[in-house]
Parts: C-alpha cells; sequence; structure tokens
C-alpha cells in the first residue's frame, strides 16, 4: 500500500512539472524602447518656522516613494524630464506640492509649517 502511494505522488509530481513546462513563454520584442531616466533629486525637508529637520517625511514623485533620513535629508532617483510634482507629507504638518524643473533644479530646499 505505501508503495503504490509512494508511487502515485511521484507520478502526480511529474505531471505537474511537465504541465508546467509547457506554459509559453513571455517572448520581449526586439523593437522594444526603454526610457530609463538617471536624473536625481536631492533634498531636505525641514521646520518652517525652527529651521530644524525633519526625519520621515513622506516625499512623492510620480508614484516613487522615499522617506527623509535623520538628518531630513533624502534623494529621488530616475525622475522624469522636465517639470515633476513633489508631495510631501509628515504627520502634524501641512501638506506641500511642489512643481520642480529637473533640467535646473537638482536640489530642493522644503519648509513644512506645522498646522
Amino acid at each position: 500500500m505505501k508503495k503504490l502511494l509512494f508511487i502515485s505522488i511521484v507520478a502526480f509530481v511529474a505531471m505537474s512539472m511537465n504541465v508546467s513546462a509547457k506554459e509559453p513563454a513571455v517572448k520581449a520584442e526586439a523593437n522594444a524602447v526603454v526610457n530609463v531616466s538617471n536624473l536625481v533629486i536631492k533634498g531636505i525637508v525641514s521646520d518652517k518656522t525652527t529651521n530644524e529637520n525633519l526625519a520621515g517625511a513622506v516625499i512623492t514623485v510620480n508614484g516613487q516613494k522615499v522617506y527623509s533620513d535623520l538628518d531630513g535629508n533624502f534623494v529621488i532617483n530616475n525622475v522624469c524630464e522636465g517639470q515633476c510634482t513633489i508631495k510631501v507629507n509628515l504627520i502634524s504638518y501641512e501638506a506641500q506640492t511642489l512643481v520642480i524643473d529637473t533640467q535646473k533644479d537638482k536640489s530642493v530646499q522644503i519648509k513644512l509649517s506645522q498646522l
């Protein structure tokens, strides 16, 4: 009985491996164009009244989300070319939205106001 069970399990595993091997592979198009931007925006987030650097602020650009470090610094890689919208949020601070030109602005200073 144990041999029959063992043979059944081995046969099932072998058949399932065979079925998964028959799935078509995804082919990449030879003419596909991939635009990879190497533009980087660096910045610092601080309190507007005290000028104290703020850690843990959420900085969002084109769906890409980063957080400011303990010194308020952040780096966003591969941002869009031209104008980008930056959204900054932090608990107990007023949310801020900025539009910057990535061709001119490589560094940003963001000052948040407390609620």
